[in-house]
């Protein structure tokens, strides 16, 4: 029903940092870059920046664990961090942790729904209130998502942690959280519109207003 979805890891792209303060982290952000702190097995950590074009293709990418060479030596990473400005939308720091491909790790991954539900075809409404669970795997087995297939859904099913089972990863969610369902849509009531009987005007098959009405006005004229 589900499975994991891995692809080429994203390369990054870093270079070594040169100048060191608040000025010189100002004057870099200026020049588009975006200083980096890279931290490994409890070794100091080591700066660099990129360029934040690349940071936030990187961070649109929808991979976890990305490719990064250091000191000549590819290595494996994941974000641990990311400061953005509290007005824009500019990045101002980030921090990448090195991963073994052997640890132990937990990290967040996105779950897709994938294929059409039985029962949304039949008129219900597929409801996805989880879109991303965090799992327990060796860095190696770090899925970019997991799809999950809710085409045999049919109206009042559901998916939940308990049903999402692999070799590779541990998804640390309650086995009775629902993550997708098949719900029956809420229908919208008509709202109803109170007449008054008297604002009414009865109109014949001519156009005219009716006899009773002529008769009333009539009657009201002479007095």
């Amino acid at each position: 029903m589900a499975h994991a979805k891995s692809k080429e890891r994203f390369e990054l792209q870093i270079e070594q940092r040169s100048t060191f303060g608040r000025r010189a982290a100002k004057a870099l952000r200026k020049d588009g870059f975006v200083p980096v702190n890279f931290y490994s097995g409890g070794e100091e950590a080591q700066s660099y920046v990129m360029t934040e074009t690349h940071l936030r293709e990187a961070l649109h990418s929808g991979e976890q664990i990305f490719n990064i060479t250091i000191d000549g030596e590819q290595k494996r990473a994941m974000i641990k961090d990311v400061q953005w400005h509290p007005v824009t939308d500019k990045i101002l720091h980030i921090d990448f942790l090195g991963v073994r491909l052997r640890d132990i790790i937990e990290i967040p991954v996105a779950v897709l729904a994938v294929g059409t539900a039985i029962g949304v075809k039949e008129g219900g409404v597929l409801q996805q209130p989880i879109h991303e669970v965090v799992v327990r795997c060796k860095g190696e087995d770090v899925p970019d998502s997991i799809e999950v297939d809710v085409s045999g859904l049919n109206v009042g099913d559901g998916i939940h942690a308990s049903d999402i089972h692999s070799d590779d990863y541990e998804i640390l969610l309650a086995e009775d959280i629902t993550i997708i369902s098949v719900v029956i849509p809420q229908k919208m009531e008509e709202p109803v519109i109170e007449t008054d009987e008297e604002d009414l005007e009865f109109v014949d098959e001519d156009g005219e207003e009716s006899d009773e009405d002529n008769e009333s006005e009539s009657d009201s004229d002479e007095k």
